[in-house]
């Protein structure tokens, strides 16, 4: 508000006339008003500022203390691969070692080889005659083995044959002795049931006897003895 605007105009008894001050105050009131919502604005503004702020340093603390361990990683990673490296070189040096007494064995063979050259022709040709004397006796022991086989065929086509003819023989045989025993075990009942009649007719011929005998005893008994005297 300016400072013509903050003249009041006088009343006709003294003082100032009120609604200039009711307009005065209200106007102030507003004035004050509009700067609290500012300031207040202003406050919310920098409050959102500084959580922003405040979470974009955490947010920086944490991607920091995330490249601090992935730094710690990838050293971790290049102290790994510094001593694979130095492991692997020292396995290459060892290879190029070998590698140097392999072409010096090489060559030596190399030489043998070429001084060795007849001999092996000539081990080619023995060679070569050896498969056949091999591939002629794997013949002749095929057909030995074949001859064999159709012996042991034979011995046992011979063999079951005369099993055959043995279990025949040996099934009539049986079936003649089964008969034989039925026939005599017939004979032998009927020998039993004879024996037992003559036995029962010998008991009924002595059961006659006894009483014969008993009977003759009873009519041909002697007279009692006589009484002796007495003697004076």
């Amino acid at each position: 508000m300016s400072d013509t605007e903050l003249q009041f105009r006088t009343a006709a008894f003294g003082g100032f006339q009120k609604q200039d001050v009711l307009n005065y105050i209200e106007s102030a009131n507003q004035e004050h008003r509009e700067k609290l919502e500012e300031l207040t604005r202003e406050l919310e503004e920098a409050r959102k500022a500084r959580q922003a702020l405040e979470e974009e340093q955490a947010q920086a603390r944490q991607q920091a203390q995330a490249g601090a361990e992935s730094t710690r990683e990838l050293e971790r990673q290049l102290e790994e691969a510094r001593g694979e490296a130095a492991e692997r070189k020292e396995r290459l040096d060892g290879a190029e070692a070998e590698l140097g007494r392999l072409r010096a064995a090489l060559a030596e063979a190399e030489g043998k080889l070429a001084r060795a050259e007849p001999a092996a022709q000539a081990y080619e040709k023995v060679k070569d005659r050896t498969a056949g004397i091999e591939l002629e006796a794997h013949c002749r022991a095929q057909a030995v083995q074949a001859e064999a086989e159709e012996r042991v065929e034979q011995a046992r086509r011979d063999m079951e044959q005369w099993l055959n003819k043995v279990r025949r023989s040996y099934e009539e045989l049986r079936h003649d002795m089964d008969a034989t025993l039925s026939h005599a075990g017939g004979e032998l009942e009927r020998v039993r049931a004879a024996l037992d009649e003559i036995s029962n007719r010998f008991c009924a011929q002595d059961e006659r006897l006894e009483k014969m005998v008993q009977a003759c005893v009873g009519e041909h008994k002697a007279p009692d003895p006589l009484p002796l005297e007495d003697k004076k």
